[in-house]
C-alpha cells in the first residue's frame, strides 16, 4: 500500500508569494494609471478653464468693435457682478493704466498670466471660502487691456472627487486582487499537488491512478493532466502488454521447451543418437526461435523501426504477388482465393517487404483456419480517397467476444487449438498496421470473418 501523500507547505507558501507579487504588481500599475489620469484631468479642467477666458476675450471685443468703449465697460461690469461670491474676478484697463471697469481691486505690479493665490489679489466683495486663488491671463481688446480669472475651486472639487475615487479604487484593487490571487495560487496549487500524488501513486506501483480534476476548466493544467492521463493509460497498456506477453511466453514455450529437453535427455541416455529424436528435436528448436523471432520483430516494429525504409507503394501490385504465391496452397486445400482490383493503382506510403507480410499473413491465417470449400476474398480498394485492403472468408469465423483479444501475443481462439501456429500472426499483422498509422478491424463476413485494413489518409 503507497503511503498517502501529504501536501508540500512550501509549495504553498510559494503559490502565496507569487499570488501577493502579483496582486503588488497590480496595485503598482494601477497606482501608475491613477496618478497618470489625475494628471490628465488636472490638466483638460484647467485648459478648459482657459477656453472659456479665451471665449469671453473674443465676446467682449465683438462689442467693442460693434458697440464702442462704453458697452465694452458695461459688459465687463456686468460679468463681474453676476459672478456668485466672485468665483470669477475681472479688471479692465484703458491704454493709460485707468481702472475702468472690474471686481479687481488691485494686483501685483508683476501681475502674469498664470496662478496666483487669493491673499495677493484685492477683491471687491466677499468670495467664497473654497477659493485659494485664481487662474489669471491677461489679454488685449483693442487698445484696453482685460484681465480675469477663475477661481481654483472648480479644478480642486473635479480632483477631489477624482482623488477619492482613485484611492477607494487603489484599494479595492489590493484587496480584491489579493484575495483573488491567493484564492487562484491555491486553486492551482491544489491541481498541482493532485498531479503531484497521482504521479508519486504510479512511481509507488499504483498505475492505474489518474488525475481526477482534468475536467475543472479548459486552461493548461487541464491540458497537461489529460495528457498525463492518456500516458499514463498507455504504460498501463504497456506493463499489462509486457506482463502478459511474460505470462503468455512462459505458458506457450514451457511444452516444448520439455518436449526437447525429454529428447536431448534421451539422445544423452543412448550410446548413438537416434537420427529421428535429433530431426525432431532440431524441428523444435527451430519453432521455438521462430516464435523468439517473431517477438522480437513485434517489439521493433512497436519502437518504430524502418520507417526510412518508408516510400510510395503500390497495394495492388504486392496483392497480386501474394495471390499469385498463395493460389496453389488454396487449391491444394480445396480453398478457392478470389483476387478484386480496381482499375488504377492504389498507392500508400510504407515499407514494401512490411506491407508484402502484412498480406500474406492475413492470407495466411485464412487458409489455416478456414475448412476446404472456403471461398476468400482479397480485395484493394479506395473509399473516399483512402486505400483499403480486404480480406474476407466464408469460413466458421471468429466469436465476436475475441475480435480484439486475437490481436493478443499468443492469443488462440478455441476453433483454433487444433491447428498449427504461435499465436502471433494477427500481432504481428496489428504491429505493421499501427507502423504505417494504418487501423485493422475484424467484422462477421455473414458467414466467415471479413479483416479490413485502412491506411489512414491513404498519402
Amino acid at each position: 500500500m503507497p503511503e498517502p501523500i501529504k501536501p508540500s507547505g512550501k509549495g504553498l507558501r510559494t503559490s502565496l508569494r507569487l499570488s501577493l507579487q502579483f496582486a503588488f504588481l497590480y496595485s503598482i500599475l494601477s497606482a501608475v494609471i491613477f496618478a497618470g489620469a489625475y494628471w490628465f484631468t488636472n490638466y483638460e479642467v484647467r485648459d478648459w478653464l482657459y477656453d472659456q477666458m479665451a471665449s469671453d476675450v473674443t465676446t467682449l471685443s465683438r462689442v467693442l468693435n460693434e458697440r464702442g468703449v462704453e458697452a465694452l465697460q458695461t459688459s465687463v461690469a456686468v460679468m463681474a457682478d453676476v459672478n456668485f461670491e466672485n468665483a470669477r474676478i475681472f479688471q479692465l484697463s484703458g491704454p493709460d493704466g485707468t481702472v475702468l471697469a472690474g471686481n479687481i481691486d488691485r494686483l501685483p505690479p508683476d501681475r502674469s498670466d498664470g496662478y496666483l493665490p487669493v491673499d495677493q489679489v484685492s477683491i471687491s466683495g466677499d468670495y467664497t471660502d473654497e477659493i485659494s486663488g485664481y487662474w489669471i491671463t491677461q489679454s488685449a481688446i483693442g487698445p484696453y487691456l482685460l484681465v480675469q480669472g477663475t477661481g481654483d475651486h472648480v479644478i480642486a472639487e473635479v480632483l477631489e472627487a477624482l482623488g477619492a475615487s482613485m484611492i477607494v479604487g487603489f484599494v479595492a484593487t489590493m484587496v480584491v486582487g489579493s484575495i483573488v490571487g491567493i484564492w487562484v495560487g491555491r486553486l492551482t496549487e491544489n491541481r498541482i499537488q493532485s498531479i503531484s500524488g497521482t504521479l508519486k501513486r504510479v512511481a509507488a506501483g499504483e498505475l492505474s491512478a489518474r488525475v481526477t480534476d482534468v475536467a475543472l476548466a479548459g486552461d493548461d493544467l487541464s491540458r497537461v493532466s489529460h495528457s498525463i492521463n492518456v500516458t499514463l493509460e498507455q504504460l498501463e497498456r504497456l506493463v499489462e502488454s509486457q506482463v502478459q506477453i511474460s505470462n503468455d511466453i512462459a505458458h506457450d514455450l514451457r511444452t516444448p521447451l520439455q518436449r526437447l529437453r525429454q529428447r536431448l535427455e534421451k539422445m544423452v541416455s543412448r550410446d548413438r543418437a537416434d537420427a529421428t529424436e535429433a530431426q525432431a528435436a532440431l524441428i523444435q528448436t527451430e519453432e521455438i526461435i521462430t516464435t523468439f523471432n517473431a517477438l522480437l520483430r513485434i517489439a521493433q516494429l512497436q519502437a518504430g523501426d524502418r520507417r526510412e525504409r518508408f516510400r510510395q507503394t503500390n497495394l495492388v501490385d504486392l496483392v497480386t504477388n501474394v495471390h499469385e504465391a498463395f493460389e496453389p496452397s488454396a487449391e491444394e486445400g480445396g480453398q478457392r482465393l478470389f483476387l478484386k482490383l480496381p482499375a488504377g493503382p492504389v498507392m500508400v506510403q510504407g515499407d514494401p517487404d512490411l506491407l508484402m507480410q502484412l498480406i500474406s499473413n492475413l492470407v495466411e491465417n485464412s487458409l489455416r483456419h478456414t475448412p476446404s470449400g472456403t471461398d476468400i476474398m482479397l480485395n484493394v480498394m479506395l473509399d473516399k480517397g483512402v486505400a483499403v485492403l480486404v480480406v474476407a472468408d466464408t469460413g466458421p469465423g471468429i466469436e465476436q467476444g475475441d475480435h480484439d483479444k486475437v490481436f493478443r501475443r499468443f492469443f488462440r481462439g478455441e476453433k483454433s487449438r487444433t491447428s498449427s501456429g504461435n499465436g502471433l500472426g494477427l500481432s504481428l499483422c496489428l504491429a505493421i498496421a499501427e507502423l504505417h498509422h494504418a487501423s485493422i478491424a475484424l467484422t462477421d463476413n455473414a458467414p466467415g470473418l471479413r479483416v479490413a485494413v485502412r491506411f489512414g489518409s491513404g498519402d
